[in-house]
């Protein structure tokens, strides 16, 4: 006789069909989970954005309002005036019910934001399960928050304390990242409750072969997947660019960009006097993973970090992982990504070093010339089904860990 399967409470305030990074990982994670649990996801009400991230249809979900006005602007400016005093997404989760209305036997939650982990805590109070907190980054002490008043600041330290003291299990995707909380909330024990879990790609949802457009068929094609904003800017690379092809005038028509998402306005200046034209736009995210097949060089550029080791992962690098091509890291040569760039066998250079970018840039040209392959070896173990699979047995075994209490 088959065994009913646990019931998995799923708390995210950003799920498909959003299209960013979180929602992504999201609908990632709960296309393995669902093989091994019943499966009920509760989020947020917001508009579609990428028809394309479709769920199963045996996972149940809830869309709860998020009582923040449906156009963009309006939405945002009301989301600027509570990101001063509170969590942007605190209406969400504070008019939500007190507890769960469906019967739960594990919760777990996923940030950012960290209301999720708010409902979450309330939903662990309010009946007792266990409960699997997951951080993709910091919450209360990220360090590109640098405006976030002193009243914010102070709501997300509260919060986030009162979230690593409940929780049952800790999940984080970086030891950086653990380290930190370790430091912060040394009386939780956190080593002890926590796991380090990558982000993950799917092998499957990547087509195994993607034809170039003319204009580029010829040509060494470097891509960026991904937003341009805040302190992540496209100036290494291009300015890295610009230098590379001084040395190497020869290149100049030899060479294509393609940069895919958002561009903040403040950088379009540097995109426009680009040394080669860039190739703009906006993909679902299934097309984005064709578009990263379909490239010669990915680009990971992430902001400096303050202390010239970088506490994050970006779910990005982990999807370039899964494309099979080779990947220019423009990144603090110290913490996850660069280690893990460097470990599959791709250059690594700091976003502060313009020549080292060049250079690197220029040994690209150079095996682009000699008619090397740009394919490179995808290392499984990234992936969802080996990513996920850990995180679900981590689940059953805190389910068993309870049965015996």
């Amino acid at each position: 006789m088959p065994t009913e399967k646990p019931n998995v409470t799923v708390i995210s305030y950003h799920a498909p069909p959003v299209l960013n990074a979180e929602s992504i990982l999201v609908w990632k994670t709960l296309q393995v989970l669902r093989s091994s649990f019943s499966l009920r996801l509760v989020t947020a009400n917001v508009a579609s954005a990428d028809n394309t991230l479709e769920l199963p249809s045996d996972i149940e979900v809830r869309r709860l309002p998020t009582w923040l006005p449906a156009a963009y602007k309006p939405r945002r400016a009301v989301e600027k005036v509570l990101g001063r005093f509170v969590d942007e997404a605190w209406l969400w989760e504070r008019r939500a019910p007190g507890a769960p209305d469906a019967p739960v036997d594990l919760i777990y939650s996923r940030s950012q934001p960290g209301a999720s982990h708010l409902l979450a805590l309330r939903w662990k109070l309010a009946t007792g399960k266990p409960w699997i907190a997951q951080f993709s980054d910091p919450w209360a002490h990220n360090p590109y928050h640098v405006g976030r008043t002193a009243r914010r600041k102070a709501f997300d330290e509260a919060h986030e304390r009162a979230v690593v003291a409940k929780a049952d299990a800790l999940v984080f995707p970086t030891r950086e990242i653990l380290e930190q909380y370790e430091q912060l909330y040394p009386q939780s024990s956190v080593a002890k409750k926590s796991i380090i879990l990558p982000h993950h790609f799917m092998p499957e949802l990547y087509p195994a072969h993607v034809a170039r457009p003319a204009e580029a068929a010829d040509k060494l094609l470097f891509a960026y997947l991904g937003d341009f904003y805040g302190q992540r800017s496209p100036e290494p690379f291009l300015a890295g660019l610009a230098r590379a092809l001084a040395a190497r005038p020869d290149m100049r028509q030899r060479v294509a960009v393609e940069f895919y998402g958002n561009v903040e306005s403040k950088f379009e200046p540097l995109v426009a006097q680009s040394p080669v034209p860039i190739r703009k736009g906006r993909v679902s995210y299934l097309e984005s993973l064709a578009r990263m097949r379909r490239a010669d060089v990915l680009l990971l550029i992430d902001a400096p970090s303050p202390t010239g080791r970088n506490p994050f992962l970006a779910s990005k690098l982990i999807d370039y992982l899964g494309a099979g091509r080779k990947i220019l890291g423009i990144t603090d040569v110290e913490g996850t990504a660069a280690d893990v760039l460097r470990a599959e066998g791709h250059p690594v250079v700091s976003p502060r070093d313009v020549d080292g970018i060049a250079s690197a840039i220029v040994a690209l040209m150079d095996a682009f010339e000699r008619g090397e392959s740009f394919s490179v070896p995808v290392p499984m173990a990234y992936s969802s089904e080996q990513v996920v699979g850990e995180l679900a047995a981590h689940m059953e075994r805190l389910l068993g860990e309870t049965r015996m209490k």
